[in-house]
């Protein structure tokens, strides 16, 4: 079965950085050279790119194989530079740097003493330059996407010399924990809320008209699930670009694929969109991921809310009934196609914005949907009761909930 997939491990932009050093210590005006000893945290586990649904990934999920460490000055101009790979050898440089024991910690000797800070990237592939990124969603797919962090605090922990390396000065301890540079969505389930009735309002002439509306039975068949609004060009901690949103994109899925027109048409089906196409026509995919399956969704955060639309064919709705037509007309829910997730909850009656989807976290959550959908994508409803908890470094229940005005 073809899926179009998105994969991904996650996140990080502006909180992305994080530093451990709690003392401050300035780095000493002599010109001699000095040591830094470097210490990675938290890299356990190994994940695997999925072929279908993506792997299910947890707060423990990290999948890291090298990193570049660049020593820099004030101005982050790289002064010292050095590639590190994976290997589980007792006295590599990578089991020095990853190491929790005594003394652990990859040393640099003898550094000049303009260096201030310690920058570490994870997988950096191509995408770190003179201590710049510029990446691309595209690009951030797969098990080993991009993680990054930095110490700004160098500490000195003991003069020098001290053997088996002895130097002149001090020897500075760099702690760094990185973090994926992505955000990520994960749909752990879509199912029909057992509920069968909500309450909507509408303004109607400048009153507002509301509805009690109820019903027996309510199936579709899901046929495609697709990431709208999301950043595709990451370049640095303080700057996402291209936008990709397509207001009115029905005509858009084609043939399997999820075009946008940014500023020429781009295929973001692979990382961007679920479906199942073959035959000539859209195959019917499973609401429920297989198990330790999730429908998952990379993207950079930026200043709009990420938007899910589910594509939804054969909708069948049963003994629908409104106490006000003028404020909801039962005899429109079957025309509906798209279920389009446009809000989320962190807490009881608590919105999301844009600036709480944070790099280096991931977002699970269940979809519960209710008969009033929308048939478009460019006249997109609150419609959606979605459920979410936040990993990983910090777990939260988010509260879901329905907004039923119009």
């Amino acid at each position: 079965m073809n899926f179009r997939n998105l994969f991904t491990a996650l996140f990080a932009v502006a909180t992305l950085f994080a530093c451990s050093n709690d003392d401050e210590s300035p780095v000493p005006d002599a010109g001699g050279p000095k040591s830094i000893s470097v210490s990675l945290a938290g890299m356990p586990g190994i994940q695997t790119r999925a072929s279908e649904a993506g792997n299910f990934l947890t707060k423990d999920t990290i999948n890291v194989n090298s990193v570049l460490i660049n020593l820099t000055d004030a101005s982050n101009s790289v002064v010292v530079s050095k590639t590190v790979n994976k290997d589980v050898a007792a006295d590599s440089d990578w089991s020095k740097l990853t190491g929790t024991g005594e003394g652990s910690g990859l040393k640099f000797i003898n550094v000049p003493q303009t260096v201030s800070k310690v920058y570490i990237y994870g997988n950096p592939g191509s995408a770190v330059v003179d201590n710049q990124v510029t990446t691309t969603l595209d690009q951030q797919q797969g098990s080993g996407v991009l993680y990054s962090g930095v110490d700004e605090d160098l500490t000195p922990i003991f003069a020098e010399p001290v053997e088996p390396d002895p130097t002149s000065g001090q020897t500075y301890t760099a702690n760094v924990t990185i973090k994926p540079i992505l955000a990520r969505i994960q749909i752990n389930r879509i199912y029909f809320t057992d509920k069968k009735e909500f309450t909507f309002t509408r303004l109607v002439g400048g009153k507002t008209e509301e509805a009690k509306v109820t019903w027996t039975d309510f199936t579709a068949d899901l046929k495609g699930i697709y990431l709208n609004k999301f950043f595709n060009t990451y370049h640095d901690s303080t700057n996402v670009e291209d936008l990709y949103s397509n207001a009115s994109a029905v005509n858009n899925i084609v043939e399997g694929k999820w075009l946008f027109n940014q500023p020429t048409p781009n295929d973001a089906a692979a990382y961007a969109s679920y479906n199942n196409y073959s035959g000539g026509a859209y195959q019917t995919i499973n609401m429920v991921p297989a198990t330790g399956k999730s429908y998952a969704f990379n993207f950079f955060p930026g200043s709009v809310v990420p938007t899910i639309h589910l594509d939804l064919t054969n909708i069948n709705v049963e003994g629908m009934q409104s106490t006000n037509t003028t404020a909801f007309n039962p005899s429109l829910a079957n025309k509906a196609r798209f279920a389009n997730i446009v809000k989320y909850f962190k807490a009881p009656d608590v919105e999301m914005t844009a600036a709480d989807f944070k790099p280096g976290t991931i977002y699970n959550m269940e979809v519960e949907l209710i008969p009033m959908l929308d048939n478009d994508l460019e006249n997109i409803q609150f419609n959606v009761l979605v459920h979410v908890t936040i990993a990983p470094w910090a777990e939260e229940t988010i509260t879901p909930g329905f907004d039923l005005d119009q």
